[in-house]
């Protein structure tokens, strides 16, 4: 029998056994309980690199395994790396990374994981080459020149130059391995509606628009799944999830409004969940010219850095969160470790004589400065945005505010300000909310709706930072970036996002500090 025949009727079978509301696991009587989520949104592919996303992360690390993990399951901020796929991995020379792979790991369609497969996850054709397969991946795999199995279970990473924190990389979307025979064979966007991985759970059933289904995969190299069959239901209305929590027809659902948490915390047989995830919310100044925006008062760093200092952001954040999350000082966030300094204080902080004497250096006339904002993405985005709005009226400085329906309508110019939120959490340190998120390969940079050019200063700091072996000569590099992207002040960061959830108080699961959400046997107690 072909592979490709087998994989037919693995697909008929799943096919069957779905249209008859019996899945895999239920069909051999698991004792397992089922679980749904009530999320309100999924990402229209999960693809994990083209679907890097807040609502695609939810699903992804339930299919997918990457080859290194964050201990989030141990250290609620996740700063050390432990083995995933990747039984080891050392430093063979200054820009080659040996990985050993776990032996006996099985993809979903029951054939084992080997070194072509981990190769090709990473590769130039799927992910940095000229013309990728999914290009938002080049990112992460930046500097990466040769990806090769050495052996059925070896492969070597080699970088264009030393980089001794690259293995942190392996930790996000490009780290997920995917079985290359099969993706081949599909393509991207048939593997993105119906994938393979080698995670606890095993898809079944995915309609982006209402719901995806996965049963336990009882051939899995971990724990053993505590649910036999775990549902994402998109439920939009926060009322609707809440009364279907509060009915038994969910077991958890997402994003409780501030002002309910209260009537969450009261419901019986329910409990809250409110914790901070590596995610800042922020808006980014458009500094520049480019499709007719040549008279664009952005331009000038003094009308920005008036802008920062006109707004105390501590109070507007204690105001809006009663005091659950806090305004961080630019890119020095708890989730950097060894490189987070508690004491460390924004070059630009909130201080209105200085925004009035900044204004008074700018060549600002009064014209009216476009902020758009993509309606309820962020939970109080715009009434704090009603805020700045007003402390900048009273400076002087003119803002609109227009709330658009998605983020292809808030690309389009002209705007001056645009919302946005910066992830924080994938390596462990700044190199990815800093230097790969604005600097020179960033959407910040290249995108269509770009709105800045890093100075020199950045650049420079950002290649030492890159290229840095030692952590003192990191730090130093990191601080440079730091004073480097405020010196241009190409945007202002509001707080530490929150994640909340509504749960069956019975129910013993943990997110940890990340966006992600995973029911696997380290963040669920199977007893629950």
């Amino acid at each position: 029998m072909t592979n490709r025949i087998q994989r037919l009727l693995f697909v008929l079978a799943a096919s069957f056994l779905l249209a008859f509301g019996i899945s895999g696991a239920q069909a051999q009587e698991d004792a397992r309980p089922p679980f749904v989520f009530a999320v309100d949104g999924l990402w229209p592919t999960l693809d994990p690199v083209i679907g890097i996303s807040t609502t695609g992360g939810r699903v992804h690390t339930n299919i997918f395994d990457t080859l290194v993990r964050r201990n989030y399951d141990e250290d609620p901020e996740g700063n050390t790396l432990v083995p995933g796929l990747a039984e080891s991995w050392e430093r063979t020379s200054p820009t080659v990374w040996t990985l050993t792979l776990r032996e006996g790991v099985l993809f979903h369609n029951g054939e084992e994981m080997t070194s072509e497969d981990v190769a090709f996850s990473l590769s130039a054709e799927r992910l940095w080459g000229e013309e990728p397969m999914a290009p938002r991946g080049s990112n992460f795999a930046r500097g990466l020149v040769r990806v090769e199995a050495t052996g059925p279970y070896t492969v070597e990473l080699e970088t264009e130059f030393p980089d001794a924190t690259f293995i942190a990389r392996l930790t996000t979307a490009i780290g997920f391995v995917l079985p290359k025979a099969y993706y081949e064979e599909v393509g991207t966007d048939a593997f993105g509606q119906a994938p393979i991985g080698t995670g606890p759970y095993q898809l079944t059933e995915f309609d982006p628009s209402e719901r995806a289904v996965a049963v336990a995969f009882d051939e899995y190299w971990g724990e053993p799944a505590p649910f036999s069959q775990v549902t994402w239901l998109v439920v939009p209305e926060f009322s609707t999830r809440l009364a279907g929590l509060a009915s038994g027809q969910y077991d958890l659902i997402i994003n409780v409004p501030i002002d309910q948490q209260d009537v969450v915390a009261s419901t019986p047989g329910v409990k809250l969940l409110v914790n901070q995830v590596g995610n800042y919310p922020m808006f980014a100044f458009n500094t520049l010219t480019v499709d007719g925006m040549d008279d664009n008062p952005l331009q000038d760093a003094n009308l920005r850095k008036a802008m920062v200092a006109a707004i105390d952001m501590n109070e507007i954040t204690e105001a809006l969160w009663d005091g659950q999350t806090f305004t961080p000082t630019p890119f020095n966030f708890p989730e950097y470790g060894d490189y987070y300094d508690a004491e460390r204080e924004a070059a630009i902080g909130y201080d209105r004589a200085q925004a009035e004497a900044y204004l008074d250096a700018s060549d600002y006339n009064g014209e009216t400065l476009i902020w758009h904002v993509v309606r309820g993405f962020f939970d109080n985005y715009e009434t704090a945005a009603e805020f700045m709005i007003e402390e900048w009226r009273d400076l002087g400085i003119n803002v609109e505010m227009r709330i658009l329906d998605n983020f292809a309508l808030a690309y389009e110019r002209p705007f001056h300000l645009l919302n946005m939120s910066m992830s924080s959490e994938f390596t462990g340190d700044p190199y990815r909310p800093l230097w790969l998120d604005w600097g020179p390969s960033s959407s910040r940079v290249t995108a269509s709706h770009r709105t800045w050019e890093p100075s020199e200063a950045f650049l420079e700091a950002g290649e030492r930072f890159e290229r840095a072996e030692e952590f003192e000569e990191r730090n130093a590099a990191y601080l440079d970036l730091v004073a480097a992207w405020e010196d241009v002040t190409p945007g202002m960061y509001l707080w530490r996002n929150l994640q909340t959830f509504a749960m069956r108080e019975d129910l013993d699961w943990t997110p940890g500090n990340t966006q992600v959400t995973v029911f696997d046997a380290r963040f669920v107690d199977p007893q629950s």
